[in-house]
């Protein structure tokens, strides 16, 4: 893994430091950028990744470098400036997530000349911990689908729910018949 014309065959993507981050005059999207690939070597991209700016990490493809869905990486004129590589994005590392176009970011722990992580790593710091993760609430699911009832089921439960509100009926009547069946006297006696 290296950037060296002479040892081609073991160029890969690396992480690279942006140093510069520069608009090209005249070409709206494309920017070129300077980025410290390690070893002392700096190499000139032209990218038009938007996430890019001065300090970032990034994986770079150098000349040399096979990429998945690109293929052999050369030097080529993009914009009327040499490019010496190109910028990678998720897809083109198979990692999971991320956007196609965008520049893949790689947390500062990552130094320049270093080997992409295998996966997409979070760029705010944090390390996922499941571990951690606060407990899921109980929660009752229903199933997607309900078994259908036989006649005889249905019948059984409208008598069922019938008998409930029977017996509700009951209990509100007899609540309110005892408020009645008192006698006359005590509800007219004076309040002191």
């Amino acid at each position: 893994r290296c950037c060296r014309p002479d040892r081609m065959a073991d160029v890969e993507p690396v992480v690279g430091l942006v140093q510069t981050c520069e608009h090209i005059p005249g070409k709206d999207k494309l920017r070129v950028i300077h980025v410290d690939v390690g070893g002392g070597n700096t190499l000139r991209v032209v990218t038009n990744a938007t996430n890019v700016q001065d300090g970032a990490r990034v994986v770079v493809a150098p000349v040399g470098a096979t990429v998945p869905g690109v293929g052999l990486v050369t030097k080529a004129v993009v914009g009327g400036v040499s490019s010496e590589g190109i910028l990678c994005d998720a897809p083109m590392l198979g990692w999971m997530g991320g956007t196609a176009g965008a520049a893949a970011i790689v947390p500062d722990s990552f130094g320049p000349g270093d080997a992409p992580p295998l996966t997409r790593p979070r760029t705010d710091g944090g390390v996922v911990n499941v571990s951690a993760a606060p407990p899921m609430p109980a929660v009752d699911v229903k199933p997607l689908f309900e078994k259908k009832l036989s006649k005889e089921e249905k019948k059984a439960l409208a008598a069922q729910k019938k008998a409930e509100r029977e017996a509700r009926k009951a209990a509100t009547a007899a609540a309110g018949t005892a408020v009645n069946d008192a006698p006359a006297e005590a509800l007219d006696e004076p309040h002191e």
